[in-house]
């Protein structure tokens, strides 16, 4: 089953936006289920994860509903 890190850990992520929205938290909240993650590549940052880190940034997108997509 896909985003099962994001799953997993989706309380913690929910309860914790100041550290998702950090780059250590993004690339734990995203990255860790892509299926191009590398542990020894965490400066690399993809189109996909800069445009989440603008939208958690405005509030237009949130923990919340990355959770719920990712859960559906």
């Amino acid at each position: 089953m896909p985003f099962n890190n994001l799953r997993k850990k989706s309380k913690y992520f929910i309860a914790n936006r100041g550290y998702c929205i950090t780059k250590e938290g993004l690339i734990d909240l995203v990255c860790r289920d892509c299926e191009f993650w590398k542990e020894d590549e965490r400066d690399y940052e993809c189109g996909a994860l800069v445009l989440l880190r603008t939208l958690l940034e405005k509030n237009v997108l949130s923990i919340e509903d990355i959770v719920r997509a990712a859960s559906e």
